[in-house]
């Protein structure tokens, strides 16, 4: 039986349950949507130093949450900075606050967006695919992509980072070296099979400007 997922963006709230668990879920859910998914609103958190990085798996565009703790207007109530760790701590508390059990296989608080997984065939081999236990592999292709790789975040360091020495202020960040997450388009509450694109849209959050 084919096994559904439960997300919103940046965080997971149930992996590999049957469709009626999940949609369990949801309905408990349902009542308190609007407040969780506007809590990006609250706790602005901006992600900056695109990187791209990549494991067996897939490859991603990476970011490092900012640190704003001489932002003033990225502070809440408590003159606390809002980092992304303090927004993914806001949603994991207040979706847990509904009786839900988090059942996230992300223990490290990741930010980044996926680009490719890796299926089959596998581009490393020779006529072999990820789930060869025993693939021949190209090392002269594994070369080429990793060089490729590191060129790219060359690029993206020297065009998109913020400048030696100017700290992580909004106003000194590069045109297109940040992310706040909720701008123009708020977190997205998913279900489904969600691993490659699946999935529905339960509720979307509203997006905001900075």
């Amino acid at each position: 039986m084919p096994l559904d997922n439960l997300h919103m963006t940046a965080l997971e709230v149930a992996h590999s349950l049957t469709s009626p668990a999940i949609d369990a879920l949801v309905s408990t859910l349902l009542p308190h949507l609007d407040a969780i998914l506007a809590l990006p609103q609250q706790h602005r958190a901006r992600l900056l130093k695109p990187t791209l990085s990549y494991d067996s798996a897939a490859l991603a565009l990476s970011f490092v949450p900012a640190d704003d703790n001489n932002d003033n207007n990225n502070k809440n109530n408590n003159d606390e900075a809002c980092t992304y760790h303090h927004l993914r701590r806001a949603l994991y508390h207040a979706t847990a606050s509904t009786g839900i059990a988090i059942g996230s296989r992300y223990v490290v608080p990741s930010a980044h967006l996926t680009i490719a997984r890796f299926n089959t065939p596998n581009v490393f081999g020779v006529g072999a695919g990820i789930m060869d236990p025993a693939p021949t592999l190209d090392p002269q292709k594994r070369r080429d992509w990793i060089r490729a790789i590191e060129s790219i975040n060359a690029w993206l360091e020297a065009e998109c980072w913020p400048q030696t020495g100017t700290g992580t202020r909004l106003e000194q960040i590069r045109p297109g070296g940040e992310w706040v997450v909720g701008e123009e388009r708020g977190l997205d509450f998913r279900k489904g099979r969600l691993w490659y694109g699946g999935g529905e849209t339960v509720r979307l959050g509203e997006g905001f400007v900075v």
